[in-house]
């Protein structure tokens, strides 16, 4: 039996309707490939493997019993995939007619190197995706990041997290990807699986990061797209998303760089990660009593 040219592992957590039109997205828009889809669901109580089964029979679905993290869910799906390439793919990002999953597939069979592979996502205002392509975290381009600073000086590359000085229409090699991630199957086979500490966020800047200690090259290739919806699981929960946001952030600097720092700056570090967590989610309670004062003013 000829295995497929790519699997895809969506990760699903009460987003059923959400993910239909993903599914049905990639069935309309995938031509001249065979792949195989397998959605790893949380413990959805919507009904998504209900779903998954009556309108798409031939999809492999598993259901855990509770929510178990993206980062292990994943793993689940990519180590039942049987194709060459392994796209791990949001389940609120759908596939339009400039998704020609091929033409990825060809730039990734002529350049070897390449051990992930992104592409040109765009919002649903039409919009570009900042996080579709970044550079290695370091404790200056995050710095800059957050408030949008590097837009003072968007030319310089150490402070410019979101790389916005790279053309959007060109192939480039980047630090980290998101979102949709087109993994080579041997690269797995030598850095291992997403790292599950992780529950959610910073699993993808991790594993790029890795590739890339490892040799291989991490590239955004626009001549494809695919529109990110952005109404996925963390959009409901957005004080849980923020905190989890600021969790992977830490874990990510103790993994890769507190052992390089001297002790003082990591708590520097530390203390920022908070302060920041702290903000943002202050500014989130404010956003939403705005709205429910707004919605008290009209009743």
């Amino acid at each position: 039996m000829k295995l497929p040219d790519i699997s895809i592992v969506i990760c699903n957590y009460n987003t059923s309707k959400i993910l239909k039109n993903t599914l049905s997205s990639i069935y309309r828009n995938t031509r001249n490939i065979s792949f195989e889809i397998i959605v790893v669901d949380d413990g959805s109580t919507d009904n998504s493997v209900e779903i998954i089964n009556k309108y798409f029979p031939k999809i492999k679905a598993i259901r855990n019993i509770k929510n178990l993290g993206y980062s292990k869910s994943c793993n689940i799906g990519t180590k039942l995939a049987k194709g060459r390439y392994i796209l791990q793919l949001n389940s609120d990002v759908n596939f339009t007619k400039d998704t020609s999953i091929n033409l990825l597939i060809d730039f990734m069979n002529n350049n070897r190197n390449v051990g992930i592979c992104g592409c040109k996502i765009i919002r649903h205002d039409g919009s570009s995706d900042l996080p579709c392509k970044h550079a290695i975290p370091t404790l200056k381009n995050s710095f800059f990041q957050p408030f949008g600073l590097y837009k003072l000086f968007p030319k310089i590359k150490s402070i410019n997290y979101y790389m916005t000085y790279l053309s959007d229409n060109e192939p480039a090699k980047v630090g980290g990807l998101g979102a949709f991630m087109l993994i080579r199957k041997s690269l797995i086979e030598e850095i291992g699986y997403l790292d599950e500490q992780f529950f959610i966020y910073c699993e993808d800047t991790d594993y790029c990061y890795r590739a890339i200690k490892a040799g291989w090259d991490v590239y955004y290739f626009p001549k494809i797209q695919v529109k990110h919806m952005h109404g996925g699981t963390t959009s409901k929960f957005r004080l849980r998303a923020l905190f989890l946001f600021h969790k992977g952030i830490f874990l990510y600097y103790n993994k890769h760089y507190s052992n390089q720092n001297f002790f003082l700056i990591n708590l520097v570090v530390y203390a920022g990660i908070l302060a920041r967590l702290v903000l943002f989610m202050i500014v989130e309670f404010l956003r939403y009593l705005k709205g429910t004062l707004n919605k008290i003013k009209f009743l």
